[in-house]
């Protein structure tokens, strides 16, 4: 998101950097970043501290708009109660946050207004949420943050029920935007090859999406092939979903993520779960249209939808044009980039 989106504003006229604390298996790109590893060392600790807060005095210096990711900050001590501390910091400039899901997301209220959701699921990010404490600690950190933001976006439409009324909807982009071509359509009489990515997979529901893929192949054998892409680089990760006519993202949340913005751009339709309740806090036309472009599953739908593609996979062709028509319109770097830069300059 972050690399993506510097290079919409880059193109539009800014000089946008992407500064990363610590790097991850992913391997996103970055203009620069702090530490490779994490130390858990009591000195390695008091030195990186050390580092951030000179870093924070070489930024406040340089820098005009702070535009941080993830509801974090460089110098962020939650765990001790001391959360998003270096904020004061840039009050010559302009503090912007964007939430990206739980970092918002709250367990409690959310199982209260679902009755289906990745907080249902107690192993969810390895089940950090599961007593909910973290709850109380996210609202706190919220409540801060509104006292000091200049802005706030969130990605993910269900966010908008924890965060302050001056939160704007702002959509996903992707780093790898330039670097990914439509991809020919095979022939879809030959079979089906169908994705799953679970980056995490209690917040997908990967289980019941694998459970209902290894029935799909059982039950179609040869016209079906089940690829599963997780802990390798977006690099390597994009290689492999550029060979595949059908992506699964995610059954639970009630929105999409950057993958499915990866493989729309491809040319490939995506499966996910929108929750059309939470379309009220995006723009009515993208509402409008994301409905028709995504295919819409649930857990008890997933099955019967999935038989339909497979018997019927011309069905994936008006997908395809949707989803490029869509993604073009919605989550280009620059049409993205147009609504952080009016922000900045506002």
């Amino acid at each position: 998101m972050s690399w993506g989106l510097a290079q919409g504003e880059r193109a539009l006229g800014l000089e946008s950097n992407v500064l990363v604390v610590s790097d991850n298996w992913l391997q996103y790109p970055a203009d620069r970043f702090l530490f490779k590893n994490a130390q858990n060392s009591l000195w390695s600790k008091m030195l990186r501290l050390a580092i951030l807060m000179k870093e924070v005095y070489r930024i406040r210096k340089r820098y005009d708009v702070f535009h941080f990711n993830y509801g974090t900050s460089l110098i962020d001590l939650w765990k001790i109660g001391l959360p998003l501390l270096d904020l004061p910091f840039y009050k010559k400039g302009k503090v912007v946050m964007t939430f990206n899901g739980c970092d918002a997301r709250q367990k409690y209220p959310t199982l209260k207004r679902n009755d289906s959701s990745a907080c249902h699921d107690d192993l969810c990010y390895h089940g950090i949420c599961k007593d909910g404490k973290l709850d109380k600690k996210k609202e706190k950190r919220i409540h801060k943050l509104d006292r000091y933001a200049d802005a706030i976006f969130a990605v993910n439409p269900d966010l908008f029920y924890f965060l302050p009324e001056q939160t704007k909807f702002l959509p996903y982009t992707i780093g790898a935007w330039n670097q990914i071509g439509v991809t020919p359509l095979r022939d879809l009489r030959k079979g089906l090859k169908i994705l799953h990515s679970p980056t995490d997979r209690g917040a997908k529901g990967s289980k019941i999406i694998i459970q209902t893929l290894q029935k799909i192949k059982k039950q179609y054998g040869e016209r079906v092939e089940i690829i599963l892409v997780e802990n390798i680089s977006n690099r390597q990760a994009l290689q492999i979903y550029s060979e595949v006519d059908l992506a699964i993202d995610q059954i639970l949340i009630g929105w999409y993520g950057g993958f499915a913005v990866e493989m729309m751009k491809m040319g490939k339709p995506v499966m996910a779960f929108i929750r059309e309740g939470d379309l009220k806090y995006i723009p009515k036309e993208m509402a409008e249209e994301c409905l028709q472009t995504i295919i819409n599953v649930t857990p008890s739908s997933l099955y019967e939808r999935l038989c339909f593609l497979i018997e019927n996979p011309e069905t994936l062709k008006r997908y395809r044009e949707a989803g490029l028509d869509y993604v073009h319109r919605w989550h280009s770097p620059v049409y993205v980039a147009g609504i952080t830069k009016s922000v900045y300059e506002n």
